[in-house]
């Protein structure tokens, strides 16, 4: 289980308004200057450490990330481990928090597949219409009980969350707030408590962008536990080309994410042949 950090917005200062005498004109205004994009290019790594009774597993991903206000672009260059075998992943995904997309693609196998970040509510079918319209349920004389309902809490013997700031301070060069999170919560008749812990620093210019998260992860229920380290190594501002958030010329469409990520597998183990596409989505 990991927090999510609450957005932090950013808001524009508003234009002073100068109040002319009476009988005077009124100045026409100055043009405001356009607020600066919420755009980057940056360079970040991630290590992730598991300790189970079976020994001590790790990985490590270099990543690339870029931002150009509703799109954000993760690049995985490279994952790599001492423990476990890693095949060879190298994969781009572009968020679209506007038309709530997520697109992926590879570019060792030329394949990309679309799908919704978000997953939306099925849609159900238009009941058809009756022929002989149905009585409408008479009154009943007796009026029925309210329904009891479950508190979410009846079924738990500990439950903790803090959430504070730690501070302000600078942070791969870009002033940032740190953020404190430890959550223990136990339910009835586990063996013990689960625990995650996470700190962070989240860049002030950027609208909930960390900097730095470190989180620990140790269940109650189950004898493992977890760390996840994540920093940024190098920023610059700037306004990436729209072209980086497009799938490149002449891919193909794959049936799944898992496609694109392995290919050659689809879910449930079949091959994946990916269908023919004119031209990539945008």
């Amino acid at each position: 289980m990991i927090a999510r950090l609450a957005r932090v917005a950013v808001c524009a200062l508003l234009p002073a308004v100068v109040l002319a005498p009476a009988g005077a004109q009124t100045a026409a205004p100055s043009p405001t200057a356009a607020p600066t994009p919420i755009s980057f290019t940056a360079h970040a790594h991630a290590t992730v450490t598991v300790v189970t009774e079976n020994g001590t597993f790790g990985g490590t991903a270099q990543l690339g990330m870029a931002q150009r206000t509703n799109l954000t672009r993760v690049d995985v260059l490279s994952l790599t481990s001492d423990s476990v075998p890693i095949p060879p992943i190298a994969v781009t995904a572009v968020i679209d928090r506007t038309a709530n997309t997520v697109t992926v693609w590879n570019d060792t196998t030329k394949l990309y597949r679309v799908q919704p970040f978000i997953p939306r509510p099925a849609a159900t079918a238009t009941p058809r219409a009756s022929a002989t319209p149905r009585p409408s349920p008479r009154a009943s004389a007796t009026p029925r009980p309210p329904q009891r309902g479950t508190s979410p809490f009846a079924n738990l013997d500990v439950l903790s969350v803090t959430l504070k700031l730690t501070g302000h301070t600078t942070t791969a060069g870009l002033p940032t707030t740190g953020l404190a999170f430890d959550l223990m919560v136990q339910r009835k008749g586990d063996k013990g408590p689960a625990h995650v812990t996470a700190t962070t620093q989240v860049a002030d210019e950027f609208t909930a962008f960390p900097v730095t998260i470190d989180v620990s992860l140790e269940p109650g229920a189950m004898p493992f536990s977890a760390k996840l380290g994540y920093a940024v190594d190098d920023l610059t501002r700037g306004i990436p080309p729209a072209t980086t958030f497009t799938v490149p010329a002449g891919y193909k469409e794959a049936p799944s994410l898992l496609g694109v990520i392995f290919p050659g597998r689809a879910p449930g183990g079949r091959t994946a042949v990916p269908s023919p596409s004119p031209s990539p989505r945008r």
